[in-house]
């Protein structure tokens, strides 16, 4: 037992003997009561006693509380953010993106190319805003999360001619097993283990730079801490894009593509270094064709102060659809049937400041290249420019209002010197609203 309690014990007891002394008194000093009288003096002690005995289990509850029981079963948590993207469009050569995806947010291919340069024009929509719901369950030595995101951007379905109406669109679907400390077992779609999201440059424009690495696929990844880093590897969904194909892309991959990478961080340096090796296939009915490539990637962040540095550079011959949202194929199927891979090479750096605790600004350089054979089209496209710079304005956390200009470009191979022009702008003003909740 302990000393509190001996001490709220002592205490009921002394108050109850102080009770029954104070109810003998008359008693003793010759005061004859009745049966009746001695009853009722009986009860009203009675009821004393369990008054101060309650009072003592009250104060003991207030002074020592159950402890806090640990949440049992899944937490859910719903959240995402609303935006509004408004810009104002000029190309040097066109009047508009080669595809209308590419006036949704910059698309390094959609630029056109050879063509009367256009009036500026504008569009607005809210197809960025995207809603997820996450669950987290713990279980013996670890935990369990999920997480299920949709948004409306590259919608296949829907028009601006009345409601502006858009089928959603499946983001990341994912159940990520954490078995304890040092071990995590991730299966669904979510980003390319070969991606570092970390390292995206912050900006109004859905992707951002050119010569960004970019992909959300299926996947099964295993990561495992080592130190104060760790090592990742998946396998991940495959595809193979190629020119002079009759299909974009071909998906006659037999094996999945493999991604091995390392997280780590030096101070306020942080980093990852990225491989990946895949296969590049295609069948056509008379033809069964396949190749092995490679490609590399290293990112990563330095903070100084509330400022930061961000950098990425990728090469390889196996980069294709995971650069710059497919702005090369992989490779080119040859007249003889047999695939030629393309050594590619693309990459940013960024650099984010603070004006004030509610101001900022980011500036990002960015540049993707192909050396593409003699054998490739005079309008394949050969190099990509972009340089993206804003001004953000949050005047409470969670809202963000700001201005982005956006200056790219697009180069292509003109290997005959036949096309009058062979490189096409686009420049871009666009301002956004964004909630997050």
């Amino acid at each position: 037992m302990s000393s509190r309690e001996n001490k709220e014990n002592n205490t009921v007891r002394l108050s109850t003997g102080a009770l029954a002394l104070s109810a003998m008194i008359p008693l003793a000093a010759g005061a004859q009561a009745t049966n009746e009288e001695l009853q009722l003096r009986v009860e009203e002690l009675q009821a004393q006693v369990s008054q101060l005995a309650e009072e003592a289990k009250r104060r003991e509850v207030v002074a020592n509380p159950e402890p806090e029981q640990p949440q049992e079963g899944t937490q859910i948590e719903i959240g995402g953010f609303m935006k509004l993207d408004s810009q104002f469009s000029d190309y040097s050569d066109g009047s508009s993106a080669t595809a209308g995806i590419g006036e949704d947010f910059l698309v390094p291919s959609t630029i056109p190319v050879g063509g009367e340069d256009g009036d500026t024009k504008y569009h607005s929509h809210a197809k960025s805003s995207r809603l997820f719901i996450k669950s987290h369950t713990a279980l013996a030595g670890g935990h369990v999360n999920t997480h299920l995101e949709i948004d409306a951007m590259a919608s296949g379905q829907g028009d601006e001619r009345i409601s502006n109406s858009y089928s959603q669109r499946l983001r990341h679907a994912y159940v990520d097993w954490h078995i304890d400390e040092n071990r995590s077992l991730l299966a669904g779609q979510t980003w390319s283990t070969f991606f570092n999201v970390g390292a995206l440059p912050e900006g109004m424009d859905f992707v951002g730079p050119v010569g960004t690495i970019f992909e959300r696929q299926p996947q099964l990844r295993y990561t495992h801490k080592v130190g104060g880093g760790s090592f990742q590897i998946s396998a991940e969904n495959p595809a193979s894009t190629l020119y002079n194909g009759t299909e974009n892309p071909y998906d006659d991959n037999s094996v999945p593509d493999i991604v091995l990478r390392y997280n780590n961080s030096i101070g306020d340096f942080s980093y990852s270094v990225a491989s990946m090796s895949r296969e590049l296939a295609y069948e056509d009915g008379a033809t069964d064709e396949s190749v092995r490539g490679y490609a590399v990637s290293v990112s990563g962040k330095y903070q100084f102060g509330r400022d930061d540095i961000r950098f990425m550079l990728s090469s390889g011959n196996a980069l294709g659809r995971y650069m710059g949202l497919n702005g090369f194929r992989a490779g080119i199927i040859e007249a003889d049937g047999d695939i030629e891979l393309i050594d590619q090479a693309g990459g940013f750096v960024a650099l984010r400041h603070f004006w004030s605790e509610q101001w900022r600004s980011n500036l990002v350089l960015s540049a993707s290249t192909a050396d593409n054979p003699d054998t490739v089209s005079d309008v394949t496209a050969s190099d990509y420019r972009s340089m993206h710079l804003n001004l953000l304005y949050s005047p409470v956390p969670k809202i963000t209002l700001g201005g982005e200009y956006i200056l790219a470009s697009k180069e292509v191979e003109n290997a005959s010197g036949i096309l009058a022009d062979d490189k096409g702008e686009l420049r871009r003003l666009q301002f956004s609203v964004k909630y997050v909740f």
